[in-house]
């Protein structure tokens, strides 16, 4: 094992940082991922060229055909890994990445075929890009990019350059191309598409801004502007600096302060490689100014100014840099003092020292001339010239900041018509970035619906940013990235190898200057909180690092954290980070069960932490996660897919919840579990109950019962809380609520001999719905409610059910307006927390309080949007009654058809053995059909049906409607007026005053003359 050699740790091999101390380590310290552009390129028909030319004038025209090969590819920016035979492999983006490379690699293709043709040799060139790993050693790039761009080569024809879609789609509007066949490679399931280079066009960059793009946010900075330019026509020169990240706006605000000025305005840009580019953006500006020595007129040292301005841009003679810079200043002089002139210099960053040299001795030595010089620039500059922001007169520094939400959305708003979930979208992901904003809305036309896709153009952009980024300061943005948007110094100074440590806080605030961090608040006591400019840069610098990198720095910032914290380190974030370092491990061939295992126990404790605070899909992802950071045979797995399944079912996925019970049963059997296997056939139960009513059988209640006599044999009172729980659904089922009753004292009993408080809150708060629905009055019920929720105390999930409960009773005294806010602000919350299969099932909370109030329009759209669901889940457990009441709400409001519809639904798909739907269906059904005028024998038979079904039930309040029911079917006489008279008792026995007034009204309109 390799040795540290700041710690002398042995560390395992292939680690390349150290384990203890975070150094790294000989081999393949400076390997990274990169994205990359390759170039491909080989001689056409060489062996017969060998045939017919004398082996030393060959020997001769091969060297010169290297030496321009190596040349062109060099001065573009390439890196030349080899030369085997005529065949050349160049790399773009080695060591550096930049944001034009695959442009770069293709203009490099095209001056190198014409070149070499010069000499009648005919080549073939494929060019791609994509992601690759970088190191020392002598391959310099690995990855399929490479294989790509190699059978891009071959497929070529003579005087042929074929590129990848990558690369075509990165050079943009720079590049014209044919689609090409595409390639059919070993290994891949589709073609790889290629394109045939038609034309590349010169000056033109690899993608443009969009002109018409709205101006937003940058009134203050543009006022500013404004203000150095009448400055300068008062002839005080100007020079102008705005500074910011790419795409924050630079040029958008140059383009809006140049549409309200009538001066003279030049544009010169500043190249990021190439020879002679030093006077460039000079050049650039003396070929739009035309002739100098005509615009210069009659201006006293005419010649010699136009001599020292041709000597820079390479036209004629030679001068000193001095005498260049002198030359300049007097031609721009002149101009400016016929009409304002305003210079225009992008990218100023990118400049030689030379011409920065040039812009500040003409900004401080210009006189008398209404000249302002505008330059763009990114943080960069004042690594290279921190002089520049030094406070001068005539100087102003603008930086510009990512643009408020407002404007953001502004700016989608007007780029063009998206939906309002789309504008949304973008505008969160592009933080107040303009070009995001743009490169998203193109992206979000292109992809549709899609999931936001990140445009290659940015990922290249911001690649290039961070792989320019001196070593020490790029390691303290990576080990920024595992810990994510936010992160803390403290743990970036761990993660870093123990020499580096010392310069942390220089590359932090270098890293601020250059606007890739920004201090933020800290989230850790007594540390220093950073965080990421945007997301995108965080991304990009976690991409970077290779993935054994991102493994063991991800396992010790977990270690870290758990060393700093101690017991309060968030599970969920702990369990993150070891979860994301098994992965990596596994991915590279080296699973690590034992890391496993501990990012299962953390994720594990998250989901118990989501579940307590009743946060389903939280709680849903995390039990998926523990379950999938273990193998198949460990010993914690079968336990955890029960949590699975269990919480899948609180979010009605039944089909899903009854796959992972079913896997969780067997794994269990097959090790021995008996505990759990137990719990899961308890588990698997009772989801086939909602999927299939009919599943309440006799053979399911002989599961129940022997699942209590292993809990009394074993006493394993976890399993008899379930099993007793399982009784007593069955029970209530039937309707018989004394019997439930009796179940869950048991369960709650075991609950207690468990010392699980948590589980005897959730036995507790069951005991509620007999409150409701048995022979309790409202009174009492009041009373049992508020020692119920004294009882379960700060357990919100159980405090909302007992809340909600309360709220039903509430309603039946006439107190709706409370009733109704306790059961829409439970509703929601159990919306917000994806507990879906309880907002579903409470539809019918919404529907009793809106039935008691009168108010049946409004209960009608939650059992409305509540069948929806449960109906495209395949549940039929809680349909059947749904549809029962949704009948009832379309009855109260005259709509007679629908509702009879509903109510035969309820009746086809219920169990028969489900008492409450059975007596629900019939009574709703007797009373429509009576009020459509079409009551007769079936409606009086239903109705009877239902009376029988109530009274031999424990379901109290519903004996009374059934009455009120056979009332309606019956259509009057004594048997009707007995029944309301009955109905009438039973309501106020409940102390029901609503529906009670309620059916002493229909009795006085029944002895109504």
């Amino acid at each position: 094992m390799p040795a540290c050699p700041s710690c002398g740790t042995e560390n395992p091999a292939g680690f390349r940082f150290c384990g203890a101390c975070g150094t790294a380590l000989a081999g393949d310290a400076t390997e990274t991922r990169k994205t990359v552009t390759v170039l491909f390129c080989d001689m056409v028909g060489s062996t017969a060229l060998g045939e017919r030319t004398d082996p030393e004038v060959l020997r001769g025209l091969m060297r010169r055909y290297h030496a321009t090969c190596r040349e062109i590819l060099e001065r573009h920016g390439g890196t030349v890994e080899k030369f085997v035979g005529d065949a050349a492999m160049a790399v773009f983006g080695i060591p550096r990445v930049h944001e034009d490379d695959p442009l770069r690699a293709v203009r490099a293709a095209v001056e190198l075929r014409d070149a070499v043709a010069a000499d009648g040799i005919q080549t073939r060139i494929g060019v791609n890009t994509g992601e690759v790993v970088t190191g020392r050693g002598e391959t310099l790039v690995t990855g399929d990019a490479v294989n790509v761009a190699a059978r891009l080569e071959q497929a070529a024809r003579a005087g042929e350059i074929l590129v990848g879609a990558a690369t075509a789609e990165l050079c943009g509007d720079a590049l014209r191309t044919d689609p090409a066949e595409p390639l059919a490679l070993k290994g891949k399931r589709e073609p790889v598409p290629a394109f045939r280079v038609r034309e590349l066009l010169v000056g033109v960059p690899a993608f443009a801004r969009s002109t018409t793009t709205p101006f937003v946010g940058r009134a203050d900075e543009l006022a500013a502007l404004t203000t150095a330019l009448d400055a300068a026509r008062r002839g005080i020169p100007q020079l102008a600096t705005i500074v910011g990240p790419p795409g924050i706006g630079k040029s958008r605000l140059v383009r809006e302060l140049l549409a309200s000025s009538d001066a003279r305005v030049v544009v010169g840009r500043c190249l990021s490689y190439g020879t002679g580019v030093t006077y460039w953006p000079l050049a650039e500006i003396v070929r739009q100014i035309g002739d100098v020595r005509a615009a210069l007129g009659d201006a006293p040292d005419a010649d010699l100014v136009a001599a020292r301005v041709d000597a820079a841009i390479g036209t004629a003679g030679a001068a000193t840099a001095d005498d260049i810079a002198w030359g300049f200043r007097r031609l721009f002089e002149t101009l400016a003092r016929e009409r304002p002139l305003i210079i225009v210099l992008d990218d100023i960053h990118w400049a030689e020292p030379t011409l920065l040299d040039l812009i500040e001795y003409v900004a401080t030595f210009a006189r008398d001339a209404a000249l302002t010089i505008v330059c763009t620039a990114r943080a960069e500059l004042f690594e290279r010239r921190g002089a520049w922001a030094t406070p001068r007169p005539n100087a102003l520094v603008l930086t510009l900041e990512p643009l408020g939400g407002a404007d953001t959305a502004h700016l989608v708003e007007g780029l063009g018509a998206l939906r309002a979930e789309q504008r949304a979208r973008i505008v969160e992901a592009a933080e107040g970035n303009p070009l995001f904003v743009e490169q998203l809305v193109a992206m979000q036309r292109e992809h549709g619906d899609d999931a936001l896709a990140i445009p290659p153009t940015l990922q290249a952009l911001l690649a290039a940013r961070i792989d320019g980024l001196a070593p020490p300061e790029r390691a303290v943005l990576e080990r920024g990235a595992i810990e994510g948007r936010l992160f803390h110094r403290g743990a970036v100074q761990q993660l870093l190898p123990e020499p580096e440590r010392p310069g942390i806080g220089a590359h932090l605030l270098t890293l601020v200057r250059k606007a890739l961090v920004r201090p933020d608040q800290a989230s850790l006591p007594g540390d220093d909180g950073y965080r990421f400019g945007h997301a995108l840069i965080r991304d990009a610098a976690y991409d970077a690092m290779p993935k054994r990198q991102r493994a063991d720095l991800h396992e010790r910032f977990a270690d870290w954290l758990e060393r700093r914290l101690g017991d309060a380190a968030p599970p969920e974030i702990v369990g993150y980070h070891l979860e994301q370092a098994h992965r990596y491990r596994g991915e590279l061939g080296a699973a690590d069960a034992s890391l496993g295992a501990r990012a299962a126990e953390q994720l594990r404790r998250a989901a118990v932490a989501a579940r307590l605070r009743g946060d389903v899909p939280a709680t849903i992802g995390f039990f998926t996660r523990a379950v999938e950071a273990l193998p198949a045979a460990a010993a914690g797995r079968p336990a955890l897919l029960l949590d699975q399944g269990e919480a899948l079912q609180e979010h009605a996925d039944y089909a899903a919840a009854r796959e992972v019970l079913e896997r969780a049963l067997r794994e269990a059997r097959d090790s021995g579990d008996a505990h759990v296997e137990w719990r899961a056939r308890l588990a698997v139960a009772t989801v086939r109950a909602y999927l299939e009513p009919d599943a309440w059988t006799a053979e399911a209640v002989a599961d129940g019962r022997a699942a209590i006599a292993y809990a009394e044999e074993h006493g394993d009172h976890v399993v008899a809380v379930h099993a007793w729980r399982f009784i007593a659904n069955h029970a209530g089922y039937a309707g018989r609520l004394a019997e439930e009753a009796a179940a869950l004292d048991q369960a709650l009993r075991h609950a207690r001999a468990h010392g699980d408080r948590l589980l005897e809150v959730e036995v507790m708060r069951w005991h509620v719905p007999g409150i409701l629905f048995g022979e309790t009055s409202v009174e009492d019920g009041l009373r049992r409610t508020d020692e119920l929720r004294r009882l379960i105390g700060d357990v919100p999930s159980a405090k909302g059910f007992v809340d909600h409960m309360t709220a039903h009773l509430l309603a039946r005294i006439g107190e709706h307006d409370e009733a109704r806010r306790i059961v829409t602000e439970w509703r929601e919350h159990l919306r917000e927390l994806g507990q879906i299969l309880l907002h579903a099932i409470t539809s019918y909370c919404a529907w009793d309080v809106a039935n008691h109030a009168g108010d049946w329009a409004a209960g009608e759209p939650p059992l409305r949007e509540a069948y929806a669901l449960l109906e495209s889940r395949g549940e039929k457990g809680s349909l059947c009654t749904t549809a029962a009441h949704l009948a009832q709400a379309l009855l109260r409001q005259g709509r007679y058809e629908e509702a009879e519809r509903f109510a035969r639904i309820s009746g086809e798909i219920g169990s028969r053995d489900d008492v409450f739907n059975e007596l629900l269906w019939r009574s709703v059904l007797a009373e429509t059909l009576a009020a459509r005028g079409a009551g007769g024998d079936e409606a009086t038979a239903l109705a009877r049906e239902a009376v029988a079904l109530a009274d031999g039930s424990g379901f109290f309040e519903y004996r009374a409607e059934t009455r009120v029911a056979l009332a309606a079917a019956l259509g009057g006489g004594p048997e009707a007026a007995r029944a309301l008279d009955e109905a009438h008792d039973i309501y106020a026995r409940k102390g029901n005053r609503i529906m009670q007034d309620r059916v002493a009204r229909l009795r006085a309109r029944s002895l109504a003359p």
